[in-house]
């Protein structure tokens, strides 16, 4: 995906990011907004084994009807891109799918992505974030998650450093307006780095202080 995708608010919860996830790494970034032109060819199939192995279930009937649930959902996503212009910020809205579709008992559904959204999916020759799906399969927060796409979005390199205004970055992992600086650090910062950790990652962060307030993080990491 583009770099602008990745770092966007996505507003998904960790079961829809799953459906996404899946959904994404069967598109061809390569290929041009025309390709996928039509519903047709922006219509992904997404099976109960694949959601079942992505989420760690043990149970696939489980898997099949949780993604109907899902999806149900989904359709009513939005994401937020916002970008810097010369006379301010740019705000742009997208849905995520333009539709679902299932049958009773076919184990699985099918989405389809809206045409808004193709451009930051495909033609996709620089500035792009990239990683395996198996990186992110069986994670367990959404802000592990997110966390895992922003620093790979940070240093296409194995290993990275990043300085980053703590509100922006809380705006980005999309943390509820009533958390404070001290519970963005030890509620959504550091248990995500913990699970990352638990995933061969090294990662370390320090805070930058402004008088005695926590302004800025800095995170240095580096992948498997």
């Amino acid at each position: 995906m583009k770099n602008a995708l990745a770092r966007a608010q996505h507003q998904l919860k960790l079961p829809e990011k799953r459906i996404v996830a899946i959904a994404l790494t069967k598109i061809n970034s390569k290929a041009s907004k025309l390709d996928y032109s039509s519903e047709q060819a922006r219509t992904i199939k997404i099976s109960a084994r694949e959601y079942q192995k992505t989420a760690g279930l043990k149970n696939r009937r489980n898997a099949y009807r949780d993604i109907i649930a899902i999806c149900e959902t989904l359709i009513k996503k939005q994401l937020t891109i916002k970008s810097n212009t010369i006379t301010g910020t740019k705000t742009t809205t997208i849905n995520w799918i333009a539709a679902i579709e299932y049958e009773t008992g076919r184990g699985e559904v099918k989405i389809t992505f809206t045409d808004r959204i193709m451009p930051y999916l495909c033609a996709i020759e620089n500035r792009f974030t990239e990683y395996a799906l198996t990186e992110a399969a069986g994670i367990k927060s959404i802000y592990t998650w997110r966390l895992l796409e922003f620093l790979t979005s940070w240093s296409k390199e194995k290993e990275g450093e990043r300085k980053i205004e703590l509100n922006k970055f809380s705006e980005m992992m999309e943390v509820p307006p009533s958390h404070k600086n001290a519970d963005i650090l030890q509620k959504i910062i550091e248990p995500a780095i913990k699970e990352l950790q638990k995933r061969n990652w090294t990662i370390n962060y320090e805070k930058e202080k402004t008088g005695r307030k926590i302004t800025h993080v800095i995170f240095s990491w580096r992948k498997p």
